[in-house]
């Protein structure tokens, strides 16, 4: 980047946001344009002190230095002044020539004023006091002092001084109100305004002074606008609950306000000032505000409370508990709170809470103090830094200013001593409420378990989005909140209710962290602890009645309930954990969480052990199906034993229980559990079983049975495809390692019922041919412990081919096995969803959206399906082409290539899509159009108010009184040395061109690529892209409808624009039209041809160089840098879908996004799997468009276990006996996998076998063979 020295008026803006930085690419331009940027600034900063060291240089041959320059601009540090000679009677003169005009009837006359005192003092280096010093207290090296001509009169010139400026100030201070007699009723005063009011307050009074006063007019305004939301209630409310609703409906009115402050004094003062100016004007006002009115409040409900007390007998039977009246010490009378008021004062302590968090964000943006982090509210004064120690060297200071301006620590937030005055009886309160809740929850819980009902009366859980609309809860209530899938489903509903009042009562006791509120958090700890033990008690008593007295389901339930209490109480302790001294002197040690993680791990062992002590002792004790040595077939050899069929059944009813109530990885893992558990017993039985001849087809029916129904449950206890066929020896260390190594275990048990199978019950010629007659013959050896997992191919060699089972599932069989795991999973499994999606380049979404109904009408549910993938996929940075790869069918069919093109014309109606890609750009696009809206409107305070001021003509009478000595010039006759409309245009053009670069990396890779691959589709427009590329003219093109369109302007700045801003950024919108090449209306206007020959002058091609910067960031190099790391890449799979994991969960509805994709896979599962299937197997109507009108619930309503359906079915598919007698096992194939195998095991099954032989009559046939 050139920058020519003869431009030394330009500049960039280096701290110019960057959303979203995406690649290395990215970086290295964003570090390489900032060096830049910072050097250009350099070179600007020079060039300027230059010109201003000739302006202000002396008669001395070197001209000052930087350092002695920057002097000039802090008047307070000058320590010698150089005498004038104004004649006392000409001062006087001037100043009783203002002071008439100021007292004429003229309109404007202190606009005017101000303009000739700031056009005097910047022109002729005319000092006018801004304070009433001793005759040392402000000085100046090269600047005038008017008051020091004649010690003598300066007392006079100073009082004909303060009457000028006091009416000026009492002017900018009316412009500065709100409210005044000239301006009835409330107005709004934009943020340059008062930048511009308070700058000219500094030129006539101490900043200290000013910023006094004007913090007055914004505490009057703050308590204006408390007491106008707090004193009418739309509805009717009274008491606390009027405090608290009013509160909440005017903190986004005092956020706004407080941002606008921040903007405004962000430009003025320093950081400690403006922490103190806050607190002051602010959140001091608040505070007392609030004071007064609790204690009106608490007036009030002493009054109320006292005979409600009186009464309480008669109406004993009202829904809200009232606390015991206790005696109030400030006024010595009996006073009460209800359950409502604390629950009106919790509301209220939360909005006050949620305000404090936004004020600390806003503070730590825009003046780079930390005050995000807790800090305890001590007031504290900072040492002075060493200017100002220097500057009061001589002199003190005065009593405004010394009260205004201690450079304060923190932010003090005193609300919290509003509430003081009710401790006790909060504190009381919160015992109170909690103890009845909790006894009342109890007593209605045991009633029903006296009436008969043995089942725990249940309650779901709520959902985050849920939780998110209570009021009650502050957004850092989620920062310890845990997944989807580790929270549980169903819980207790007597646990559901008080945990319920446990977390509406959380924000008042986490509001309550000063030493004067610490009763109360221990209140609540105290009572928490109590009803929690409670809870836990009730809980271990009902578990003890399984099963002689209550259901198994009672178990998950109780288990449940348990691990979300749990959860609960680790939540209370996070967030009441302070590192506060005074507020770690609250005992959390009282919270019993060990107690309750112990109680999770013994409900869990017995859960776990009863199923399969009851599967042991009563399902698979089944006489008549193991009576093994019977000569007669078992039901004509036409079914499987019953007891096996019984397992199955209760293990689907068992699976829909634990799915229902736990969280979904230990629902999984007490599935797998129980699973490997009972597979043990019947590997053991079958093992041992010696069958007469008859009975031999029962043993291969039924492990037949057992392997396909083992095929069916190892989808829910399955993570991912690799390991349902890859089965690795490592894992089987995961138990003692204290992880669920269940899977490991079943694949070697289902590989050792196999093998039974095989030896038991094969054709007896085949086993011969196959063991002795060629025995020496090369064949594949079967290990036990080989990580391949023959059983699946075995049972399911359709979906698991030996290549699958060798190598790993792929294409088709990989997708499909995926969609399986998935619909099978307690829940939304966020990873592997991730992954399906991302697998075979997108290609379950693509065939989502080919098997939709988009090419023939429009469903908004369809769009909003669109909207939920393109919002997913535009955060993958690190997939780039993923979003193109999903949406490319979708966006081929219905021709939407040519809508990037036309991008920018918000006219047209779009689909769907365009307008999130435009929502992208226009983002990118608003960064850039807020610093070009500052930098026109700087340039009009800087330029325009002169001229605008001057409209007016200064009168003859001031002019004339002004002292010759001053040799001040009048701006007509001197005429205008500013920029011109061509200057800010050029400067505004080089800053869009500068930060072009860091625009196209803030639009995400995914994007990027989208116009990419667009830009190919669009070979029409080949001649206007040529040297830009789509996407530049896409974002530029919204650039240019953002700067014509005044109302985006306004929106996106805050500010309000006038007739001259509005025609420079037009200007500048036409600049950048015909740099785009794209032919203005009507005749073209000689500004800009101007304004782009002056630019291509002063940087010739620089432009053209701009825009390939831009344009590279854009190329096939960005998106294709991951190439390289080939089987790395591979390798890394399971980390890179974490990564992304974290990509998609960070963004705003990214979890929300997964859920909804989720939902929709599971409604369309049947047509998905028939797609991905092929035609083999498929239902007898298979759907033929995906249907994207689902509710959310709507799985898992129909999810549920029905004993009437599951009796005979396997899954979806009833279960045929006789398929199952009459399986086709492929004996050639399976046999010599097994020659290898243990010649223990082989002689021991086949010991078996021969037993059963000897006790027919054809022994001796079986025995010759061998």
């Amino acid at each position: 980047m050139e920058w020519p020295g003869d431009f030394p008026e330009d500049h960039a803006f280096v701290e110019l946001l960057v959303p979203g930085v995406s690649s290395e690419l990215d970086f290295e331009q964003l570090l390489k344009d900032t060096e830049e940027k910072l050097n250009l600034n350099a070179n600007s900063i020079e060039q300027q002190l230059k010109e201003l060291q000739a302006k202000m240089g002396d008669s001395r041959e070197r001209p000052p230095s930087p350092s002695e320059c920057q002097q000039w601009f802090n008047v307070r540090a000058h320590d010698s002044f150089r005498p004038v000679t104004t004649g006392h009677q000409e001062l006087m003169d001037f100043f009783r020539a203002l002071k008439q005009y100021l007292m004429s009837e003229e309109e404007g006359k202190e606009e005017v004023t101000l303009q000739v005192l700031l056009n005097v003092s910047a022109q002729c280096g005319i000092c006018f006091p801004c304070t009433q010093p001793p005759s040392s207290s402000l000085t100046a090296s090269s600047i005038h002092l008017v008051h020091t001509v004649r010690d003598d009169a300066s007392y006079e010139i100073q009082e004909a001084w303060d009457d000028v400026r006091l009416q000026l100030r009492c002017h900018l201070l009316d412009r500065l109100s709100s409210s005044s007699p000239d301006h009835p009723g409330p107005r709004h005063i934009s943020v340059p305004e008062r930048v511009h009011c308070l700058q000219q307050l500094f030129f006539l009074y101490p900043e200290s002074e000013v910023l006094t006063h004007y913090q007055g007019l914004r505490s009057r305004s703050v308590q204006v606008l408390l007491l106008s939301a707090l004193s009418s209630s739309p509805g009717g409310e009274t008491g606390f609950d009027r405090l608290a609703i009013g509160f909440r409906s005017v903190v986004p009115a005092l956020t706004q306000a407080l941002t606008e402050e921040l903007h405004v004094l962000s430009r003025l003062a320093e950081p400690h000032t403006i922490l103190g100016f806050l607190n002051v004007a602010y959140l001091s006002t608040v505070a007392r505000e609030l004071a007064s009115l609790m204690e009106r409040e608490c007036e009030t409900a002493l009054r109320d409370n006292t005979t409600l007390t009186n009464k309480i007998k008669k109406y004993s039977a009202r829904s809200r508990a009232t606390v015991a009246p206790m005696e109030l010490p400030m006024k010595n009378r009996s006073f009460s709170l209800t359950s409502h008021q604390l629950r009106a004062l919790t509301q209220l302590a939360c909005t006050l809470l949620g305000f404090e968090r936004i004020v600390k964000e806003l503070v730590t943006n825009m003046t780079f103090i930390d005050c995000t982090g807790e800090t305890p509210c001590v007031k504290g004064i900072l040492k002075k830094n060493r200017e100002d120690s220097e500057m009061t060297t001589n002199c003190k200071k005065s009593t405004a200013e010394t009260l205004h301006t201690p450079e304060v620590q923190v932010l003090e937030f005193d609300w919290r001593s509003a509430f003081r005055g009710l401790v006790p009886h909060m504190a009381h309160c919160v015992k109170v409420v909690l103890d009845e809740v909790c006894a009342k929850s109890l007593q209605q819980e045991e009633a029903l378990h006296s009436s008969g009902h043995t089942s725990v009366t249940l309650s779901r859980v709520l959902g985050h989005a849920a939780v998110t609309a209570n009021n009650t809860h502050l957004r850092e209530d989620f920062f310890y909140t845990y997944s989807e899938r580790e929270t549980p489903k169903m819980i207790a509903k007597f646990c559901g209710a008080i945990t319920t009042e446990l977390d509406a009562l959380l924000p008042l006791a986490a509001a309550c962290r000063d030493s004067s509120l610490l009763e109360v958090r221990s209140s609540f700890v105290e009572a928490c602890s109590r009803a929690v033990l409670a809870m836990l008690g009730r809980l271990q008593e009902r578990a003890l009645k399984v099963p002689s007295s209550a259901p198994l389901r009672n178990l998950p339930a109780l288990l449940a309930t348990c691990i979300y209490v749990n959860q609960r109480l680790e939540h209370y302790h996070a967030r009441l954990k302070d590192s506060n001294s005074t507020a770690a002197k609250v005992p959390l040690t009282l919270l019993p969480v060990q107690k309750y993680q112990d109680t999770v791990e013994a409900l869990r062992d017995q859960l776990s052990s009863y199923c399969v002590q009851v599967c042991s002792t009563c399902i698979l004790q089944d006489a008549e199906s193991h009576h093994w040595a019977d000569p007669k077939p078992f039901y004509e050899g036409e079914r499987c034993s019953f007891s096996v069929q019984m397992w199955f059944y209760f293990l689907c009813g068992l699976r829909s229980d634990l799915w229902a109530y736990l969280p979904a990885e230990m629902a999984k893992e007490v599935l797998g559990h129980v699973l490997y558990e009972t597979l043990q017993l019947l590997v053991q039985r079958y093992a041992r079983a010696r069958p007469s001849y008859k009975r031999h087809l029962q043993i291969r029916c039924d492990l037949t049975a057992v392997l396909l129904y083992v095929e069916q449950l190892i989808w829910s206890v399955c993570e991912s495809p690799e390991a349902l066929v890859r089965s690795s020896p490592s894992s089987a260390n995961a138990i003692i390692a204290g992880r669920p190594g269940w899977l490991y275990q079943i694949h070697s048990l289902c590989e050792q019922l196999l093998t039974v199978l095989v030896i038991v019950t094969a054709p007896l010629s085949l086993l011969y041919r196959i063991f002795a007659i060629n025995p020496a013959k090369e064949s594949t050896p079967h290990q036990p412990d080989s990580p391949v997992v023959h059983w699946l191919n075995a049972i399911n060699p359709d979906l698991f081919t030996e290549q699958a089972v060798r190598d790993g599932l792929m294409g088709h069989a990989a997708s499909a096995c995926q969609l399986r795991l998935l619909t099978s999973d307690p829940g939304c499994n966020p990873r592997l969803l991730l992954r399906m999606l991302l697998y075979r380049d997108c290609h379950l979404p693509r065939l989502l959206l080919e098997n939709s109904h988009f090419c023939q009408e429009s469903s908004k549910a369809g769009d909003d399906f669109i909207v939920v993938l393109f919002n997913l996929f535009s955060c993958l940075n690190s997939v780039p082409k993923a979003l193109t790869q999903c949406l490319q069918p979708y966006l081929e069919r219905s021709h939407i290539w040519e809508h990037l093109y036309t991008l920018a014309d918000t006219t047209r109606a779009v689909p769907s899509v365009i307008s999130c890609v435009r929502a992208i750009v226009t983002k990118a696009t608003n960064s850039l159009l807020v610093h070009l809206v500052s930098m026109v409107m700087g340039w009009q305070a800087t330029e325009e108010p002169s001229g605008a001021s001057f409209k007016q003509n200064v009168p003859e009478s001031v002019l004339a009184k002004i002292p010759k000595e001053w040799n001040y010039t009048p701006l007509e006759a001197r005429g205008k040395e500013t920029k011109t409309a061509i200057s800010i245009t050029i400067q505004a053009l080089s800053f869009i061109f500068t930060n072009l670069p860091l625009a196209v990396a803030s639009v995400p890779l995914p994007i990027r690529f989208l116009f990419q691959v667009a830009e190919k589709h669009l070979s029409q427009h080949a001649r206007q892209l040529r040297l830009m590329g789509l996407l530049l003219w896409a974002l530029l093109g919204c650039l240019i409808q953002g700067l014509e369109d005044p109302d985006t302007l306004e929106q996106i700045n805050g500010l309000a624009l006038d007739c001259g801003a509005k025609e420079a950024l037009v200007l500048l919108a036409e600049c950048l039209q015909a740099t785009m090449g794209i032919q203005q209306k009507g005749v073209p206007k000689p500004t800009v041809h101007k304004v782009l020959q002056a630019l291509e002058e002063k940087r010739p091609k620089w432009t053209n160089m701009q825009l390939q910067k831009a344009r590279k960031l854009c190329s096939d190099s960005v998106f294709e840098r991951g190439k390289e790391s080939g089987v790395a890449a591979a390798e890394l799979t399971e980390q890179k879908i974490g990564l992304m994991l974290l990509e998609v969960c960070h963004k705003a509805g990214g979890s929300d996004y997964l859920r909804q994709i989720y939902h929709i896979i599971q409604g369309n599962e049947e047509l998905l799997m028939f797609k991905l299937s092929g035609s083999t197997n498929s239902p007898n109507n298979p759907p033929h468009l995906v249907n994207f009108d689902l509710g959310s619930d709507s799985h898992a309503d129909t999810a549920g276990f029905n004993p009437l359906h599951q009796f005979d079915h396997i899954g979806k598919k009833k279960l045929d006996q006789s398929a199952v007698v009459d399986w086709a096992w492929d004996w050639p194939r399976l046999l010599p996998a097994y020659r290898g195998m243990s010649q223990v095991t082989f002689t021991t099954l086949l010991a078996n076998r021969c037993g059963r032989c000897r006790r027919m009559q054809s022994w001796k046939t079986e025995r010759n063979l061998w």
